[in-house]
């Protein structure tokens, strides 16, 4: 969305149940904020674990989508005046723009239903939900995929390097921000947005030459060389990126894209159910310097002691841009036709 306001001036009617403060980050003044839960995706007990019946029970509540909601929503759409629906993974957006009459651009390295498929055996109530997903999807007007990706559709109209926030502060301002010593080493550690326990965090204090800036935690607090922010903090994850020599994650998609983007070392903590998680691992092993954790260390702390090995791992330099100048000039090229 900031690639499309940059180079064409969009400006954008966001449909989402995250908090606007997470979009304040990054295009603030540019959207008008509508509160919808327009996706279910995987309902989630924790970072590295899902809600199998929670999901299923989330999406026949769902679907198929209400005729009067649809309604509602392209009422909405078209008042606004937008020409396009981009449609991040989600379908609803899809069955919202074929109503108004305007092109849905759907956005993915992965679809619902091609993460939904190994677990159907488990929960046979999930194959017609998601194969209604699947018959949306189908309809979108335009196809990008991005990498890291999970299945490659050769009908897709474009695919593009990983998309990420771009950082908007100097790594020095950053670490003087958030209280780093200037001389430090400076690590990272964040399991995305939803909260996920770090065992053994004390034993981080053991290396005293490394900072560590951990995310998700219960209390925001500052203890010796850990500093600490729950999930209530408005941190821009691209900036912390930006200032540290490293970072450990879950093996999700936006972290990864923003280490790449810096070129930072990562250690990719993962879980072992999850479809997405072997073309993730796939792809941060051949464009990322690194190593995996597997749950069981992570969970039982022996992670650490493999901080200062990951700290001597030279990064693979920036990568300046990414993908999303490439689909934002593919969107306003079309819509100019």
């Amino acid at each position: 969305m900031e690639a499309l306001h940059r180079l064409g001036g969009a400006r954008f009617e966001l449909f989402s149940a995250s908090p606007r403060w997470f979009f304040d980050e990054s295009i603030p003044g540019l959207y008008t904020y509508h509160r919808v839960v327009t996706d279910v995706g995987l309902r989630q007990r924790s970072a590295l674990a899902f809600d199998l019946p929670g999901t299923v029970a989330a999406l026949d509540e769902m679907l198929p989508f209400d005729e009067a909601w649809l309604e509602s929503l392209a009422r909405r759409v078209g008042d606004a005046g937008c020409r396009a629906v981009l449609c991040d993974i989600a379908p609803l957006g899809v069955a919202v723009a074929e109503r108004v009459g305007i092109p849905s651009v759907l956005i993915e390295n992965f679809t619902w239903p091609w993460l939904y498929e190994p677990l159907i055996p488990r929960a046979p109530a999930l194959g017609p939900l998601s194969e209604e997903l699947e018959r949306w999807l189908g309809r979108a007007t335009w196809h990008v995929q991005t990498d890291p990706l999970c299945e490659v559709d050769a009908g897709a109209d474009l695919r593009v390097p990983p998309i990420a926030r771009r950082p908007r502060t100097a790594r020095g301002e950053t670490r003087a921000h958030l209280g780093l010593r200037p001389d430090a080493r400076v690590v990272l550690v964040t399991m995305g947005g939803v909260p996920q326990g770090l065992p053994s965090l004390d034993r981080l204090t053991g290396l005293e030459a490394v900072d560590f800036v951990v995310t998700g935690v219960r209390e925001t607090r500052t203890e010796r060389n850990l500093h600490l922010f729950d999930n209530d903090q408005r941190l821009y994850l691209p900036d912390l990126v930006r200032a540290s020599d490293a970072v450990v994650a879950k093996l999700g998609y936006s972290t990864v894209a923003e280490a790449w983007g810096e070129g930072r070392p990562m250690a990719w903590v993962t879980r072992s159910d999850f479809r997405e998680t072997g073309p993730l691992r796939s792809w941060v092993e051949r464009e990322l310097t690194g190593f995996e954790i597997r749950p069981e260390p992570f969970h039982d702390g022996s992670w650490i002691e493999r901080i200062p090995e990951l700290l001597d791992l030279e990064g693979t330099g920036p990568n300046p841009g990414g993908g999303a100048d490439t689909v934002a000039r593919f969107v306003l090229e079309r819509l100019e036709r």
